[in-house]
């Protein structure tokens, strides 16, 4: 099987460039070929490729060179306001047995507005499914339904871009994040030996949203009693407002006025910075515990949108800790069972209380408990597995959940809500919204 993978430019990439990554893995482990491109709103591009140190690249992968923060270099690129580029790419489309769309549509940032040529990038004779990574598809993505008569489903990573996914007349299905479980199935407690004993304190890594609440984890830390390792990674806008000396909003001071970013560096706290996989690996194979202190009312509304990284820790033997909201009604991870729970709206010292019992003798049976339930869990993560779900999908265009039938072929319904919000934000592109988006796109007259 061919497959395209092809996704628009944006600032912060986050976990979406793991997931590509791995899912490229995955596909070329199972005999697969695999492309990938981005789309990107300029008339020309000069692709001049990053010789930054820092980079890192997956040869089972795309093979091009990747920063966490900054995305790839080398990428192949369409500068689709050039209307030749524009065609060539909705041509090409049609070679492939399937098109994966990781960002299926703009977002609304600068560079976007008021340019519209984006919705003649896709080829309605073309096998396109939209990947939904985030779990607000009402606020971000409505202007898909603009364009929906060009895809054949949705295919969504977690419960809460599934269940969001539902405001939309399109088939979806809930397909799980990729992780590279090669070395770790040979022997789960090989690749990450150490005891619970041998281990210490905690690894908390993701992007510095305002909802992923890092600052929530960071106000605890100067409360923990214990002395063990306390280590965070990431970065973001949210990481540059609670660092900067001039411009560090007021929510990311304390009571005394001074930054919670330094009273935790003074408790102890280590700041590990953008990491790549492999080092971050590493921490959690010395850690006891990975936190994920996100939370978000509108994502809860919607259900779990556990973290990336809490996969990772799992692989590494370490035990998950998330909130109760970002975990909400998930019917994949339960609380107790695969996870330890964190009450969305603690105080910061109950936070670091919780903390120090779970990293304490006392919590050593339970530990384990944990730890072994996920080693039962992981396989439903593995690349192969994963991209076996994908090839299903594309090939039999069957939304049916092959590995836990739970999520049976649905067909949503477009609501008012979403069909405002796709008018608001076609606006920003300076389309006019109409309500059969097939009338409106050239792309349905014969090239």
């Amino acid at each position: 099987m061919k497959i395209l993978m092809t996704l628009y430019q944006i600032q912060d990439y986050g976990g979406i460039i793991n997931h590509l990554e791995n899912l490229t893995h995955g596909f070329k482990r199972n005999g697969d070929e695999v492309d990938v491109v981005m789309l990107c709103p300029k008339h020309k591009i000069t692709n001049v490729e990053s010789k930054r140190a820092d980079w890192q690249v997956n040869p089972e992968g795309t093979g091009y060179r990747f920063n966490q923060a900054r995305g790839w270099t080398g990428l192949p690129k369409v500068p689709y306001l050039n209307a030749a580029a524009r065609e060539a790419f909705r041509d090409s489309c049609e070679e492939y047995d399937g098109v994966l769309w990781h960002i299926p549509v703009p977002t609304l940032n600068k560079d976007n507005k008021g340019v519209s040529e984006w919705v003649d990038l896709y080829n309605p004779r073309a096998k396109n499914f939209a990947i939904i990574h985030d779990g607000n598809f009402p606020k971000l993505y409505p202007h898909l339904n603009h364009i929906k008569d060009c895809f054949k489903g949705l295919i969504c990573v977690h419960e809460s871009a599934y269940n969001s996914a539902a405001s939309i007349d399109l088939q979806r299905i809930l397909i799980v994040n990729p992780f590279d479980l090669h070395s770790w199935r040979r022997h789960p407690e090989a690749f990450a030996p150490l005891t619970f004993n041998s281990r210490s304190g905690f690894t908390s890594a993701q992007v510095f949203k305002a909802w992923k609440r890092v600052d929530d984890l960071i106000r605890a830390i100067p409360f923990m009693k214990s002395t063990e390792h306390k280590r965070i990674g990431g970065s973001g806008i949210e990481y540059r407002y609670m660092t900067s000396k001039d411009k560090c909003k007021p929510k990311y001071h304390n009571a005394s006025g001074g930054r919670i970013w330094d009273e935790a560096i003074n408790a102890g706290m280590l700041y590990l910075g953008t990491v790549p996989t492999p080092t971050l690996y590493s921490y959690f194979k010395e850690s006891k515990l990975q936190i994920d202190p996100s939370w978000s009312y509108k994502y809860a509304a919607y259900g779990a949108h556990f973290n990336r990284t809490t996969i990772e820790g799992m692989i590494c033997g370490a035990v998950p800790m998330a909130t109760d909201l970002g975990m909400k009604d998930s019917k994949i991870f339960e609380p107790n069972v695969n996870y330890i729970e964190i009450p969305h709206d603690t105080t910061p010292k109950y936070y670091a209380a919780l903390i120090d019992h779970c990293l304490s003798e006392d919590y050593k049976i339970q530990w384990q408990n944990i730890r072994e339930n996920n080693i039962e869990l992981l396989p439903r993560f593995d690349i192969q597995t994963v991209a076996g779900a994908y090839r299903y999908v594309v090939e039999w265009l069957d939304f049916a959940d092959q590995t836990t039938g739970e999520y049976l072929p649905k067909t949503g319904e477009l609501t008012d809500e979403v069909r405002e919000a796709s008018k608001k934000n076609l606006k920003f592109f300076g389309i006019t919204p109409t309500d059969q988006s097939n009338e409106s796109l050239n792309l349905f007259k014969v090239h």
